[in-house]
Formats: structure tokens, C-alpha cells, sequence
């Protein structure tokens, strides 16, 4: 998860992604609420409309993305539907107030449930 500001650039999202190794970046107010996310495509069709580098991330980020309900029974179950359907690779785990409680990957579940 990244800190949103405004000074965030596309340049800065593309290091994050890159260092995390996932191809989401899950934006976030200082208090851990969930500001919104940008994805690997986004940042694709950012550069295809002549963003550049050094542009704003904020006319990117989806701002009411994916997400389960901290209250949910089967947060795991949820997130696969999702994976499926969507595309998506990582969702958060987010609480009435948007609070992220837990961010749950494709990656991680697919390891934990097949033992790699």
C-alpha cells in the first residue's frame, strides 16, 4: 500500500509496483483508508492517452475499486469469485469507515491452499 498525496506521479506508482512485485498499487489516506487503487493497465492506458513519467496519478486511480467487506464469512471464497470474474489480483479487506484491514492476493491464497 502506498500513501496517497498530491505530488504522487506515475513514475512513482511504476517504482512502487516494480518493488512490490505485484501489479497493483492500493492507494491510502494517512489512516489507513482506502483512498483507491491504480493497476499495471491503468498505468498502460495512462501512457497510451500521452501521460508521461512525471504526470499526476490522480486523473488514474480508480477510486471505488474492488473490496470485501471486513464482516464478511468467507473473505477467501469472496476474493476468488472476484479474482475470476475480474482480473484483478489483489483486493482489500476494508471496514464501513473504508478502513483496510487486510489486502488478500491471488498469489498468496494460491500458495497457502497448494503449498508452494
Amino acid at each position: 500500500m502506498l500513501e496517497y498525496n498530491d505530488t504522487l506521479t506515475i513514475g512513482d506508482v511504476i517504482r512502487y509496483i516494480a518493488s512490490d512485485h505485484e501489479r497493483t498499487c492500493i492507494l491510502t489516506t494517512s489512516g489507513k483508508k482506502l483512498y483507491g487503487v491504480i493497476s499495471q493497465g491503468d498505468l498502460i492506458k495512462a501512457f497510451w492517452n500521452g501521460a508521461e513519467l512525471i504526470s499526476p496519478i490522480s486523473n488514474f486511480i480508480n477510486p471505488n475499486p474492488i473490496s470485501i467487506n471486513s464482516d464478511t464469512t468467507n473473505k477467501v471464497n469472496d476474493a476468488i469469485n472476484l479474482f475470476c470474474e475480474f482480473g484483478t489480483l489483489l483486493i482489500p479487506v476494508i471496514d464501513k469507515d473504508r478502513i483496510i484491514k487486510e489486502v488478500l492476493s491471488v498469489r498468496k491464497i494460491l500458495s497457502d491452499n497448494h503449498g508452494k
